[in-house]
């Protein structure tokens, strides 16, 4: 026979949104509970309202509530962002794109209708909500939790939930119980982790002219803000924040006389709503008003033995995200999960406080994982919007326009990684939108200064350039001098080539390049023949470089600016050096993409779309192979030297035709409405096809240029000198001009592909992180082999081919 299951029963204390949610998906995880609510009615007009994002309108949705509480508000579908004085910031419309993403509207609601849904859909469970019973005192008996209530009625229970808000009595009670346990010190820290810097006069007001359904406004003011929403019918729901004199801590937050209402406001009415709608409009226009301080906390204990806390009890948030309910939605559904883990993993019929605890520990950590973030944001939005700083106007009033995207991407990072209820299956709307959710918190971003540590090795490498090429090819400078003196160059088979003839046709990029394209003249013309493997070699590997640079930043996670910094860097590297771009770029990309940027929305974010990689490899097979092997391969040296300065501007060419192929795909191929609709899974297979296809064809055409160079290099000379100078190769006195350019080009190489194998190492230690499963020596072993058999070129795209291959693992499997 088996062994019974054991029946929890959990005491929840607070009829709120979160201990209302929490009761639904105990419901439908069998599991027995009962709400002890305060008030005498669950659903009060407090004046208080609600914006339901994604993340919790999904869970709402898996309990079939959703669409109630949808038919009584108007999803938002634009926003505006305004100074004080009523100037038009920006306008977007973000809330759409988010629903696109997402499959649900942003909308706002009074928290009173939100609570009657949660309540009237309990239907013949509503006995189990029980008003009028205000706790006073928790008990931790024999195994049990007792629950007192002030009209003396006692309620057990195997667990205490505390979802009564952010003055929580079960919270209290928890830290005496933890005081019990000697816990003192944390229990102490606990009681003084709140604080409040800013407050909040909240309101509901009847339809104000000028503000029209659907629509958000948010005021940028010096110390204050607004944030307004309209909703059904024109109701605004509308929030005036102020910052306080100083911050307070948890004993001294001030709560404030709501007589004293008009006075506060009064020194603000006139400051603008939209461009036409004062804060006056909408003030006599209310129907709620609440004065309160802004609580902040991150709790660390959230749950320990038979206590738990949700909601605001746990992490207590200011509201101008609008993330704080449903956040607490997000942590009831995950404690349903996790109490249905424990009953399904028994196999006994009661379970001991230690296994409680290797369950609750664990669902703590996760939590606060995804909560800290979230609140992080809240709190930075709140200042930014009261100008708090000179960071925050700048960013507020100029670049705000500017970074919409950015800030859609950062808010679909938050929703993306919500939580689910697992014994419900995901409703139609969650599976019908373009960035699913991945039920799991990506990978934490470190903190950007240890980042910045892990690039060291890179500003190493620029310090090593700084002190062996640099010299160099400033002792080679005036030798090229001369040569511009006499305005021409004798090549080793006796050719001469003019320095001074036009071969771009315009006189800026004549006497812009010149002196570069004069660099590549003994190496390309073959009059230095060990220079000229190494070129060879070098400039093919440069395709491999620049190539990777663009797919990386044509991914789903980057908007079109972020395009921009690759042909930035290549034409930065051209005219300075790769040895000196490469370090700066690739210690750039590094920090400002973390590896959770490209889970975030999973088969979303990390993607490069199928079209663009297959443009680029032609276009680099066009633009950039082509010519380069024309710059050793052409007739005439003076042919060589033409297509030497069709290479030398390649940075701009090869997005040029990338774009130019792209275009002429899509025209050619316009994908069609049953194309739009082609299975997930189908498409991510042709897109990783396409970048096989990318990363195995560079690979291949400079693996083979290196084997080339092998059994073309000049009889009695190192192979291995061809490319790696000696450690005292850049005090040697340079003879000539081809001898400093050689040496040059060595260094060039060797401090570019290092930047270039560091980068790939950065990002192959994220994925380890993330749980990708390989050996570092097994890698270690596969470069040194592949370096020694295909060259560095192969070498980095084969190694980029793998880093996608294991990202690609590791999203699927996250």
């Amino acid at each position: 026979m088996a062994n019974p299951k054991p029946k929890f029963r959990v005491v929840i204390v607070g009829g709120s949104i979160a201990g209302l949610t929490l009761a639904h998906c105990l419901l439908r995880n069998n599991i027995d509970f009962v709400v002890l609510e305060a008030h005498s009615e669950i659903a009060p007009q407090v004046g208080a309202s609600i914006g339901i994002i994604p993340n919790g309108a999904r869970i709402l949705d898996q309990l079939g509530l959703f669409d109630d509480i949808l038919a009584t508000t108007e999803p938002l579908r634009e926003s505006f962002y305004w100074t004080g004085e009523g100037n038009l910031i920006v306008r977007n419309d973000t809330p759409q794109l988010i629903q696109k993403r997402h499959g649900y509207p942003i909308a706002f609601i009074d928290r009173q209708v939100v609570l009657k849904v949660l309540y009237d859909h309990l239907a013949e469970h509503q006995d189990r909500v029980l008003t009028g019973k205000k706790v006073v005192k928790v008990e931790d008996l024999h195994g049990k939790v007792k629950v007192h209530c002030e009209d003396h009625s006692v309620f057990d229970g195997d667990f205490v939930v505390g979802a009564d808000g952010v003055r929580s009595i079960v919270r209290q009670q928890m830290w005496d119980y933890m005081d019990s346990k000697g816990l003192e010190r944390e229990a102490l820290r606990e009681r003084n982790a709140m604080t409040s810097e800013y407050n909040c006069v909240f309101g509901i007001s009847t339809a104000v002219p000028g503000l029209d359904p659907g629509s958000g406004h948010r005021t940028f003011g010096e110390g204050f803000s607004f944030l307004t929403l309209i909703g059904k019918e024109g109701r605004v729901y509308w929030f005036f924040f102020t910052k306080m004199d100083r911050v307070y801590s948890a004993s001294e937050i001030p709560r404030f006389n709501q007589g004293l209402i008009d006075e506060h406001v009064a020194p603000y009415l006139q400051k603008q709503i939209s461009d036409t709608v004062p804060f006056a409009a909408l003030y006599e226009r209310a129907i709620t008003r609440t004065f309160l301080s802004l609580e902040e906390a991150e709790y660390k204990h959230w749950a320990i033995d038979r206590w738990i806390c949700i909601g605001d009890s746990a992490h207590k948030m200011t509201p101008n995200l609008g993330q704080g309910g449903n956040s607490a939605i997000e942590s009831a559904a995950s404690l349903a999960n996790t109490l249905a883990s424990i009953i399904e993993a028994s196999r006994e019929p009661r379970v001991s406080v230690n296994d409680l605890n290797d369950y609750l520990q664990p669902w703590q950590k996760k939590r606060q994982d995804r909560v800290k973030d979230v609140f992080k944001s809240a709190h930075g939005l709140t200042r930014l919007e009261a100008l708090a700083t000179w960071k925050d106007k700048c960013i507020a009033l100029y670049l705000f326009p500017y970074i919409s995207s950015y800030l859609a991407d950062k808010a679909s990072k938050i929703i993306v990684g919500a939580t689910k209820l697992d014994c419900v299956p995901l409703p139609p709307r969650a599976l019908q939108c373009t960035m699913p959710f991945t039920n799991f918190h990506p990978p934490r971003d470190e903190a950007i200064w240890k980042r910045a540590l892990w690039t060291l090795p890179l500003i190493g490498i620029y310090a090593v350039g700084k002190a062996t090429a640099l010299p160099l090819i400033l002792n080679t400078r005036p030798y090229l001098y001369t040569l511009f003196k006499k305005g021409a160059w004798t090549a080793g088979n006796g050719e001469v080539l003019s320095l001074t003839k036009p071969l771009y046709h315009n006189l800026f990029l004549d006497n812009l390049f010149r002196p570069f394209i004069t660099c590549f003249l003994p190496s390309i013309t073959g009059s230095d023949p060990n220079s000229r493997i190494q070129m060879l070699s070098f400039m093919t590997d440069l395709g491999s470089i620049y190539g990777i640079w663009l797919l990386e930043s044509y991914r789903n996670a980057h908007s079109w600016t972020h395009a921009l910094l690759p042909l930035a860097a290549g034409t930065a590297f051209q005219l300075k050096g790769i040895w000196m771009i490469a370090p700066f770029y690739s210690a750039l990309e590094y920090l400002i993409t973390p590896l959770s940027t490209l889970l975030s929305g999973s088969s979303s974010n990390k993607e490069i779309d199928a079209v663009t990689t297959e443009s680029l490899v032609l276009s680099t097979l066009a633009g950039y192979y082509t010519t380069t092997f024309s710059n050793f391969f052409a007739p005439s040296h003076q042919s060589r030297q033409w297509f030497n300065a069709m290479w030398q501007i390649f940075p701009v060419t090869i997005p040029l035709l990338q774009i130019s192929f792209s275009l002429a795909k899509r025209w050619v191929s316009p994908s069609s409405p049953a194309q739009d609709k082609i299975d997930q899974k189908q498409e991510q297979r042709k897109r990783m096809q396409t970048i096989r296809y990318a990363y195995g064809a560079f690979a291949l055409i400079s693996g083979l240029t290196f084997i080339y160079g092998r059994f073309t290099a000049p009889p009695g000379v190192s192979f291995w000198r061809l490319f790696v100078p000696g450690l005292q190769d850049h005090l040697a006195p340079v003879t000539s001009f081809s001898d400093g350019i050689a040496r040059f080009l060595q260094y060039d190489e060797l401090l570019s592909m290092a930047s270039a194998y560091v980068w790939l190492g950065l990002r192959f230690r994220e994925l380890k992180q993330a749980g990708a499963r390989f050996s570092w020596t097994r890698a270690a072993g596969a470069f040194v082999t592949s370096l020694l058999a295909l060259g560095p070129g192969a070498t980095f795209a084969l190694g980029w081919g793998w880093r996608e291959e294991l990202l690609h693992q590791v999203a699927e499997e996250l």
